[in-house]
C-alpha cells in the first residue's frame, strides 16, 4: 500500500479546491469588466470542482462510506459522479447549445451510467456483472451522442468555440473511458488493485477530468464572447432546437 486512502482523499479534497478557484476569480473579474459575466458558464465549472471538493473532503473525514456485503460503497464518490458528471455535459452543452431533447438524453444516459456504476459496486457475482454491463453499454451510447450528437444537433458559433468545445469533449471522452478500466482492476472487479490503489487512480482521473477540464475551459473563456449575449441560459433564450428544419444550417463542432 503506498499511503492511506484518507491521505489520497486529501489530495483530492485540496486538488479540487485549488481547481475552484479560476472559474471563481474569471466569473468576479468578468463581473467587474463587463456587463456580461457569464454567471451560467463559470457557476457551472464552479460547481463541478465545488462539489467534488466536498465529496473528497468527506471521503478524507471518514465519512460517505457504507459497509455492505459486497465489501464498502463509497457513497461520497458516487453521488460526487451523479452531481458532477451531468454539470460536464451540461457545459458541453452550453457550448454546442443543442436542441434541449439531446442534451437531456445524454444527462439520462450518464446519470444511467453512474446508476449501473452503484447498483455494480454494491451487488456481486452474476447481478454485479449485468449492472456492470447496462452501465458499459449505456457509456457506449454517451460516447456516441459526444462525438456524433451532440455536435451534429449544435450550431455554428465560430472556429473559437469549436476549438474550445473538441478540447473539452475530447478529454471527457478520453478520461471517462479509463473509469470502467479502474473499476474492473479494482477490488469491485478482479481485485488487482488495493483500496489505496485505486483511490490514488481514482483521485487522479477525478484531478485530471475535472480540474483539467474547468483550468481548459477557463483559458478558452474568450469563446464564450463569441457565443453573443444571447448564449446559453444568460439570456433565457436556452437551447437552439437542432432539429427544428434547419439541417443545413448545422455545423459539427470539434472536429476541427
Amino acid at each position: 500500500m503506498l499511503v492511506d486512502t484518507a491521505v489520497w482523499a486529501w489530495i483530492g479534497a485540496l486538488a479540487m479546491g485549488a481547481g475552484t478557484i479560476p472559474p471563481l476569480r474569471a466569473w468576479v473579474s468578468r463581473s467587474s469588466e463587463a456587463d456580461e459575466s457569464h454567471a451560467v458558464y463559470y457557476g457551472t465549472l464552479a460547481g463541478v470542482t465545488g462539489i467534488a471538493a466536498i465529496a473528497y473532503l468527506l471521503m478524507a473525514l471518514g465519512f460517505g462510506t457504507v459497509s455492505l456485503s459486497a465489501g464498502e460503497l463509497d457513497v461520497a464518490r458516487y453521488v460526487d459522479w451523479l452531481l458532477t458528471t451531468p454539470l460536464l455535459l451540461f457545459y458541453l452543452g452550453l457550448l454546442a447549445r443543442p436542441s434541449r431533447r439531446v442534451l437531456a438524453g445524454l444527462i439520462g444516459v450518464d446519470v444511467v451510467i453512474i446508476a449501473g456504476g452503484i447498483a455494480a459496486a454494491a451487488t456481486t457475482g452474476t447481478v454485479s456483472w449485468v449492472a456492470f454491463g447496462v452501465a458499459g453499454a449505456a457509456y457506449v451510447a454517451l460516447v456516441y451522442g459526444l462525438l456524433v450528437s451532440l455536435p451534429r444537433s449544435a450550431s455554428a458559433e465560430g472556429d473559437r468555440v469549436r476549438a474550445v468545445f473538441g478540447t473539452l469533449r475530447n478529454i471527457t471522452v478520453v478520461l471517462w473511458t479509463l473509469y470502467p478500466v479502474v473499476w474492473l482492476l479494482a477490488p469491485t472487479g478482479f481485485g488487482l488493485l488495493t483500496p489505496a490503489t485505486e483511490m490514488l487512480v481514482f483521485v487522479y482521473l477525478d484531478v485530471v477530468s475535472k480540474v483539467g477540464f474547468v483550468v481548459v475551459a477557463v483559458a478558452g473563456a474568450d469563446a464564450l464572447d463569441r457565443l453573443g449575449a444571447d448564449s446559453g441560459l444568460d439570456g433565457g433564450d436556452e437551447f437552439i432546437a437542432a432539429d427544428s428544419g434547419s439541417e443545413e444550417q448545422t455545423t459539427v463542432l470539434g472536429d476541427d
